[in-house]
């Protein structure tokens, strides 16, 4: 089967999972893939791929930019992309086009021509594009309009978003979930003894709102003030714009001693590191501007390299984690049920059973067979 597939932004270090979807489609299919704007250019190449720009003059983006704001009409016409995004369909002529993010779909949507209009497309949520995003009058309008169209289909990564799209947007083929998948294989346990005396969690996610390390900290903090007669250690492990917020918070509550934090690590130094603490951590929440997490792939490693989790009652992440079995969740911003959570959790261990559950039912291998399916759907009914 011939895939097209595009995403704006390619090998970023939070998307790895399109990129590893990717590497696997081009080995089973024909792929050809576009993208706008590439991160890390020697890493994660493809053997067809292509960079098509996308970008506006600034008066124009400005202009934009302000009616998006005001959720007055939202428009991704470009006339330099439009053009040569549809000589790349017409020459590779796609069984599908696979869209990446739903702001990445109504960017290609509103620029093909109408020949091209009438190929399936499939596009994949992950969050905030149908979470933040919905919540914007216009972009909801753009959402509703292409995805009533009959060869538009779409899946989402969890059931929270998946019942996002169905309640909100009421597209003419229902969504489905597909679950992120990982590499279990990879991500598995490396035998280090844990220090009898010391007691470890760690948090590994980009520096943003939704990732709630501000109340996160402020809960560990009361924990640490009720908790003073054994060694506790807090790794953050990250990058994003709120780096700075989060440096200040760990020194407004007085946490230099018990929290230390690293920059971003690739996937290998996560398998090490893990091996190395008692619990994960990751107290998501709803964002100010509706932002929320899909199906947080970073719980679906720890809990492959045998980690308890601690985490919240938000979106995806109770379909990952049940409560009470692998982890603890609580209520989003809750600080009394933080504090709690992280006195309980010290009385956990690691846990084979959680990477059981991540083998049994979000392997990447998983995915891959559910993607095929809805790919060989797709084509018989076109």
């Amino acid at each position: 089967m011939k895939i097209f597939a595009y995403t704006e932004v390619y090998a970023h270090e939070t998307v790895t999972f399109i990129t590893n979807e990717l590497k696997c489609v081009q080995e089973s299919h024909e792929l050809l893939f576009v993208y706008s704007e590439r991160k890390n250019p020697s890493r994660y190449i493809l053997k067809n791929m292509i960079n098509i720009p996308f970008r506006y003059n600034k008066i124009y983006n400005k202009i934009r930019w302000w009616l998006e704001q005001y959720e007055i009409y939202y428009t991704l016409y470009n006339f330099s992309f439009r053009s040569k995004i549809n000589k790349v369909i017409n020459d590779f002529n796609p069984d599908i086009i696979h869209c990446h993010f739903g702001t990445d779909f109504l960017k290609i949507i509103s620029n093909l021509n109408n020949k091209n209009k009438k190929i399936p497309i499939l596009i994949s949520f992950y969050g905030f594009d149908v979470t933040e995003k919905i919540r914007n009058k216009a972009i909801l309008i753009k959402y509703k309009q292409y995805l009533s169209l009959p060869n538009v289909y779409s899946t989402a990564v969890s059931k929270s978003l998946v019942d996002n799209i169905n309640k909100y947007v009421n597209p003419y083929n229902p969504a489905n979930v597909l679950n992120s998948g990982i590499d279990t294989d990879f991500y598995k346990r490396k035998s280090y003894k844990l220090k009898d005396e010391e007691f470890v969690f760690l948090q590994v996610s980009s520096f943003l709102e939704k990732k709630g390390h501000y109340f996160t900290l402020k809960a560990f903090k009361k924990f640490i003030e009720l908790n003073t007669t054994y060694n506790y250690k807090f790794i953050i492990v990250g990058f994003g714009p709120l780096k700075n917020e989060i440096r200040q918070s760990i020194k407004e509550f007085e946490l230099e001693k018990y929290v230390i934090m690293k920059e971003s690590i690739t996937p290998s130094e996560m398998v090490e590191l893990a091996s190395r603490v008692n619990c994960f951590v990751q107290m998501s929440v709803t964002a100010k501007n509706g932002d929320q997490e899909g199906l947080p792939n970073v719980l679906l490693e720890a809990m492959s390299l045998e980690l308890p989790i601690m985490s919240t009652f938000h979106a995806g992440i109770p379909e990952i984690v049940i409560d009470g079995e692998n982890g603890i969740l609580c209520e989003e911003k809750n600080i009394d049920q933080y504090v709690k959570a992280f006195s309980n959790i010290t009385n956990w261990k690691i846990s084979a059973r959680n990477r059981q559950r991540v083998v049994d039912k979000f392997s990447f291998q998983a995915h891959m067979n559910k993607l095929n399916e809805i790919y060989n759907d797709i084509h018989k009914k076109n």
